[in-house]
């Protein structure tokens, strides 16, 4: 546990954009790991049934804006508002955004839920603690990117 603080700890010192980019490449990497395994494994995984022009926009513009709000931004506000410590703000951010994914079954709820959900929440946490503005964009944007890689990777392999 100590060596993912230190982890983290060291994306702290990092600047919003450099913070962004990074984090959105590095929870994407583990979430493909966790799905990948998840999915050898045998784990069923979600058939997706929308047409492409749809998940772009809906994947890359709208989820990421209205997601932040509500999975973020509003449990972590909450949590603020009872002096929470960091921790327990990102856990009170990844409980609601593993439960609205896991309604698309387990692969899902722990690959987008869990890990995809930690790392946004760390993200809109650690930038609250500056200003609310840095903590939305740099969430939203990592959220975009996170999604779009997905979304790039799932069309490449024909499963949309």
């Amino acid at each position: 546990m100590k060596w993912i603080n230190e982890h983290f700890r060291r994306y702290r010192q990092r600047k919003p954009w450099d913070f962004c980019w990074r984090i959105a490449i590095e929870g994407t990497i583990v979430a493909i790991v966790v799905a990948s395994v998840l999915d050898f494994l045998g784990v069923a995984k979600r058939e997706i049934d929308i047409s492409v022009p749809v998940l772009l926009v809906a994947g890359i513009v709208i989820a990421p804006v209205l997601e932040t709000l509500i999975f973020q931004a509003f449990p972590i506000w909450l949590a603020r508002l009872c002096k929470a410590r960091l921790s327990v703000q990102i856990i009170c951010s990844v409980i609601p955004f593993l439960a609205v994914h896991a309604i698309e079954g387990f692969a899902t709820a722990l690959a987008a839920g869990l890990v995809t959900g930690s790392y946004l929440a760390f993200t809109y946490a650690h930038w609250r603690e500056q200003r609310r503005w840095t903590a939305f964009w740099t969430t939203s944007v990592s959220h975009a990117i996170h999604n779009a890689i997905a979304i790039t990777l799932a069309l490449a392999l024909g499963e949309i």
